[in-house]
């Protein structure tokens, strides 16, 4: 049997772009068909194995997830993930990818599909949470949809973790920042990357017309915002029902009766469509992902279908 296939991080790079890969997945939600649920088995309260199956008329593909939150303190990634592409008409194996490197890329191209839709047209500066691969697949993301944005505030666990990634990250030439959180309330647009069980971005480092994605947490135990934030902003998500099963910022308010499902404004369909977008320059707009199956399935035929053309 010939081995598959194989697209590690640089192959994938090499063939896909952040750009390529947020226009891919616009044009995909407009058209998302039947959703598949992912499996989430907990291994204990912090660590996680998922399974994430999608069909498409593009593939039909699976990923396979571990999270494991004791792993950075041991110099090994938190996330490890595969991925198999088959093809839709005969089911037969395409070819395999690094998964985590399919995440590093479809998470923040998401949030860019939601991000050019909400955020203001004007916005010149960023606030990332978090010093992991999310934290600068979100700055390459932020700035294709935004390339106006001119400094950069990166706020990790600790100002050391801060100040290493701004030495180490690809910055394209803005100005980035080790900061703390209230430096920043400066900033226009705001993305959560950290897989906190408590919140890290605090409500008044958030100002009027801000724009926030959410992109950590994927269980009601993990939130990156308190019930306040959440009060306070029109609130999407990536799909709704997903989003009541996983999206632990939402589930957490919803539970205080402060907040409903209800209030969802919309999901990425109907960004994309246009049948939602930002109601005044004043609202705060926070985009809640908790990642979806069908979103590595368009990136990893998007990748494909470069490398057969």
């Amino acid at each position: 049997m010939t081995a598959l296939p194989h697209f590690d991080a640089d192959a994938i790079r090499d063939v896909v772009d952040m750009g390529t890969a947020i226009k891919a997945l616009t044009e995909a939600f407009k058209d998302l068909g039947e959703l598949h649920p992912r499996t989430q088995v907990s291994l204990d309260i912090t660590d996680d194995l998922l399974l994430m199956p999608a069909v498409t008329p593009l593939g039909i593909g699976i990923k396979t997830v571990t999270v494991m939150s004791e792993n950075p303190a041991k110099n090994l990634p938190l996330i490890h993930a595969h991925y198999l592409l088959c093809d839709r008409e005969t089911g037969r194996p395409q070819a395999t990818f690094d998964g985590s490197a399919l995440t590093s890329l479809r998470t923040p191209a998401a949030s860019g599909v939601a991000t050019e839709v909400l955020a203001r047209s004007g916005v010149n500066s960023l606030g990332i949470f978090g010093t992991g691969v999310q934290a600068q697949g979100h700055i390459d993301a932020m700035l294709s949809v935004r390339p106006n944005i001119e400094t950069i505030f990166i706020c990790g666990r600790t100002f050391e973790a801060s100040a290493q990634f701004v030495n180490n990250a690809n910055g394209h030439g803005r100005n980035l920042i080790a900061a703390s959180p209230e430096d920043t309330a400066e900033a226009d647009v705001l993305c959560g990357c950290t897989s906190s069980t408590t919140p890290v971005i605090p409500t008044s480092s958030v100002q009027n017309g801000a724009h926030i994605n959410l992109v950590g947490s994927y269980s009601a135990a993990r939130r990156e915002v308190d019930i306040d934030l959440v009060t306070a902003a029109s609130v999407f998500v990536d799909e709704r029902e997903a989003a009541e099963n996983e999206a632990g910022e939402l589930i957490h308010a919803d539970a205080s009766n402060q907040w409903s499902f209800d209030s969802v404004v919309g999901d990425l369909s109907d960004l994309c469509l246009g049948k939602v977008s930002r109601g005044s320059q004043e609202e705060i707009t926070l985009f809640k992902s908790v990642g979806l199956a069908v979103e590595d399935v368009v990136v990893a035929a998007a990748v494909w279908a470069a490398h057969t053309n």
